[in-house]
């Protein structure tokens, strides 16, 4: 079953591609994908990258946390 879905869409892949007017159509259809991804790549726009990364002791250094009733350490 699956060797002749393979042999069919092979089949249908050699028309297509001896078909000239398939052939104008997917330059079309390429250039067209082209043109989209350059207006896409023009709006999107890179993030500024940050300083420097901060660390959880950084971001927690000037947090105070309550006392630790147990008195141990981790």
């Amino acid at each position: 079953m699956l060797w002749e879905t393979l042999e069919r869409v092979n089949r249908l892949r050699q028309q297509a591609m001896s078909d000239s007017e398939f052939i104008q159509s997917a330059k079309e259809h390429q250039k067209a994908l082209e043109a989209q991804a350059y207006c896409y790549q023009s709006v999107l726009r890179k993030k500024p990258q940050s300083k420097s990364e901060k660390t959880l002791a950084d971001i927690y250094d000037q947090a105070e946390f309550g006392t630790n009733p147990t008195g141990t350490q981790h």
